[in-house]
């Protein structure tokens, strides 16, 4: 304690407040006197941040998890690196523990420098060594692509916000994430933790992720600092391969899709945050701003990181490479050669010197200071350049409260970590992000199963049916269901360190799963869950499923609450699911939604799952209202929209008009809402269909089954006119919306040759839409007179340069 009582921590131990120690000062102050004070050495200490093995019992020099050549001692005492990143952790009062004792050792150094832990992320299922780490004691939640599924701010910053606060009992103080990545290619292994293909989702939920780990209030002492990743956006990989190994290190821009990969880490800059890392990726064929970018890994690469990240975006805070640049790596007899693309052919020292002179301030994943002190004692790089790095490096350990008590409550962290509230809204919210695909026909839904149901199946625990009352069968005749889990498909590889947790390659299923699926059918309903951490073919399997489920990371106990109708699925799908690899083969890897003739859409909704009748559960009010929407439709598809009254639609809802108009205000609110559930579950049934031709045709031909659905058409639209209208908002985001969909599959099939490549695919579009709206208006007037479906497909024909079988419908007569 000062003599005035100020309190403070005397880290070089001579017995004086100095400036760097004082807590009143401001941390401007406090950074500036402390980088005078530094040796060369310490300062190029900061400049590293490296893996440390933890042990398990949290003592020091205790039993590492996972050994590695320098222990945490030789890191910092004798290296004096201060930023260490934790890949497998024990127990949470063990981890605490450890922490503490990092800390006091830190404290033993000239200046006691506190050590800033760091973490990829840790909160969900997916264990890769080179990127995630299950949850274990931690609270479980979907992948970062279920929260996009959710595409829900609230959600996001309820998780960053629990997660905030675990990592905080645990003594972590820095998150390396969030991965602000837009997922354009659907081989590439890393989308499982992006928010999906949607560059504005992405955006939207990376601002929520960093408000929720930094306490919404900026960097401070109760905040977790985030380093967003993989600058300049690391999707549009070539060939869908991971740029962590030599044969996916290309990154290509065929669509010239630069800026919407670009667009998140716009937004965050804008926002604020503490820390970025550049993609490992080579720009191949790159112009920005009318210059050839040159083709070395981002991390190398001065026009992108001083040109792009510090000179034209303004940004100011910490940029650290991402793990290996220098050096190769080494972990259980096998090895990765250094991520060094594009200038393999300098030195160690030459490498180290790029990064610098590119704009960047810390190396990850490497350990040797030396190789910063040799630079500068040899004049090849200047101190002012250190000194920069460093500033901005102590000013988030200042920020975080480091230096002024860097550590954490053992007790306290047995009790926050993990503990019931955050597993139970963890688990909540992976049920919510799931998408029921197909629930089963109209006439015959395969869920919600009832209760006491023998259930199948060789993935879902025993235990977890019970609990959710089903009854386990042991042999798949004998029950009334089966329950299928699998992962999206991979090709094993395991060559290089890291490699065999990257699930790379093709995306279709074995002949064998088919087969399984086939056999089971032949036994009973068959409801099949796949875990998305990329895009999958699912097509085949359709027929032989009475039920499909996506989901983003889930217990068997989450997807048991989905299929029990206990909880809602909620999510929507985060990226376009393709039909076949052919049509990814053909496809740009930086351009969203871009193969031909997706068997899905990003964006897709579950079909709805009928609630347990006596019960009350999550978001009853919600379901009321999708319960609504649905009976509505059905009454209005029956009945026709001019003799549909509110009257009917409650009637068959079971409720009042006064409960129904409680949810939605008007009648025109209601119909409003119609078409828009029509839409959703036009795009979800008409996909699933068997053959391949054009949503555009296959949409005119279900329309005509629907003529009470195209009268509420028709009749809104040409209300719609006025802006006043309660649907003329509706209109607007929908003929968007259409647009752009039919737009980017004329796009793609003029890739493969299907369509004529000397037209307008937007002009296209929008002819198509046109003809589609002025047809149904004809065809509610004359429906004798005017052939929809087969002039639609005429029209195509005749745009896209194809033989039409119809080349004259009806006679010529369009309407």
């Amino acid at each position: 304690m000062h003599t005035d009582g100020t309190v403070y921590r005397d880290l070089n131990g001579n017995g004086v407040m100095d400036p760097y120690e004082d807590p009143r000062r401001s941390i401007d102050e406090r950074v500036d006197d402390l980088v005078r004070r530094l040796s060369l050495r310490e300062k190029a200490g900061l400049m590293f941040q490296t893996v440390v093995p933890v042990t398990v019992d949290g003592e020091l020099d205790g039993r590492a998890i996972s050994p590695r050549s320098l222990s945490a001692r030789d890191l910092v005492a004798d290296r004096q690196i201060t930023h260490l990143n934790v890949h497998q952790i024990p127990a949470p009062r063990a981890m605490a523990h450890w922490v503490n004792q990092i800390q006091l050792l830190a404290a033993e150094s000239p200046h006691g420098i506190p050590v800033t832990i760091s973490s990829d992320p840790r909160h969900s299922f997916t264990e890769n060594l080179g990127a995630s780490f299950s949850a274990g004691d931690l609270s479980a939640w979907p992948e970062p692509l279920g929260l996009g599924a959710l595409a829900d701010e609230q959600a996001v910053r309820e998780f960053a916000d629990i997660a905030r606060r675990e990592y905080l009992a645990l003594g972590i103080r820095m998150a390396l994430h969030p991965t602000l990545d837009v997922a354009t290619e659907p081989r590439w292994p890393r989308q499982y933790s992006t928010f999906g293909q949607n560059a504005e989702i992405v955006s939207r939920l990376g601002l929520a992720y960093l408000d929720g780990f930094e306490a919404g209030q900026g960097v401070t002492a109760e905040s977790v600092a985030c380093m967003a990743k993989h600058f300049p956006g690391g999707g549009p990989q070539r060939g869908g391969e991971d740029p962590h190994f030599p044969y996916g290190k290309e990154q290509d821009y065929p669509g010239g899709q630069f800026e919407y990969h670009l667009a998140p880490f716009r937004r965050a800059i804008e926002r604020g945050v503490s820390a970025i890392m550049p993609g490992y990726g080579v720009p191949i064929g790159l112009e920005y701003a009318g210059e050839r970018i040159e083709e070395v890994a981002f991390g190398f690469n001065r026009q992108i990181i001083t040109g792009l990240l510090r000179e034209e975006l303004g940004y100011d805070g910490v940029i650290c490479t991402d793990w290996g640049l220098v050096t190769e790596s080494k972990i259980g007899g096998k090895t990765l050669p250094p991520r060094s693309w594009g200038v393999e052919h300098l030195t160690e020292p030459e490498r180290v010197r790029r990064i610098i002179e590119a704009g960047c301030d810390q190396l990850g994943g490497e350990d040797d200071p030396e190789l910063i002190v040799s630079l500068v004692e040899s004049g090849q790089v200047p101190i002012s350049a250190i000194d920069r790095s460093v500033r901005r490096l102590l000013e988030v350990k200042f920020q975080l409260g480091l230096f002024d008590d860097p550590f954490v409550d053992e007790d306290t962290a047995e009790q926050i970590v993990g503990m019931a509230d955050f597993d139970k809204a963890g688990r909540r919210a992976q049920s919510r992000s799931m998408i029921v695909l197909s629930a089963g026909r109209r006439s015959a839904p395969a869920l919600p199963l009832a209760k006491g149901f023998a259930v199948y199946s060789e993935e879902v625990s025993a235990g977890a049916l019970v609990d959710s009352g089903l009854r386990p069968a042991d042999n798949p005749d004998d029950a009334d269901v089966i329950v299928v889990r699998t992962k999206a498909p991979f090709e094993p590889r395991d060559t290089y360190m890291l490699e065999a947790s990257f699930h790379a390659g093709s995306l279709e299923f074995s002949p064998e799963f088919e087969h399984r699926l086939r056999e089971y059918r032949a036994l009973a309903p068959v409801i099949l869950a796949v875990r998305l951490d990329r895009p999958a073919i699912l097509e085949p399997l359709i027929p032989h499923c009475s039920a499909l489920v996506a989901e983003f990371g889930a217990s068997d106990a989450a997807l048991l609450d989905v299929l029990t109708g206990q909880v809602p699925a909620e999510g929507k799908l985060p990226f376009d699911v393709p039909r076949s690899m052919a049509a990814i083969e053909t496809s740009r890897p930086d351009a969203a939604g871009d193969t031909v003739r997706p068997l899905l859409l990003e964006g897709q909704a579950s079909a709805p799952i009928a609630r347990r009748a006596g019960r009350r559960i999550y978001a009853q009010g919600r379901e009321s209202r999708e319960m609504i929407l649905e009976t509505a439709l059905a009454v209005i598809e029956r009945k026709g929209y001019s003799t549909t009254s509110l009257r009917d639609i409650a009637s068959e809802a079971g409720m009042t008009q006064a409960g129904l108009l409680h949810h939605f205000g008007t009648k025109e609110n209601l119909l409003v809402e119609v078409l828009r559930q029509r839409d959703i579950v036009d795009r979800r049934d008409l996909a699933l269909l068997p053959g391949d031709e054009p949503m555009t045709i296959r949409t005119a031909r279900h329309n005509v089954t629907v003529p009470g659905l195209i009268h509420l058409y028709v009749s809104l639209e040409a209300a719609a006119v006025d802006p006043e209208h309660p649907a003329h908002e509706f209109f607007l985001e929908r003929e968007r919306d259409v647009l752009a969909a039919v737009r980017r599959d004329v796009e793609a099939r003029q890739r493969v040759g299907d369509f004529r490549v000397d037209v307008d695919p937007a002009m296209v579009a929008r002819v198509l839409v046109a003809a589609s709206d002025g047809l149904q208006t004809a065809w509610e007037i004359d429906r004798d007179a005017v052939d929809l479906p087969g002039t639609i497909e005429w029209l195509w024909n005749q745009l896209a340069g194809t033989p039409s079988a119809n080349e004259n419908p009806h006679n010529g007569e369009v309407g």
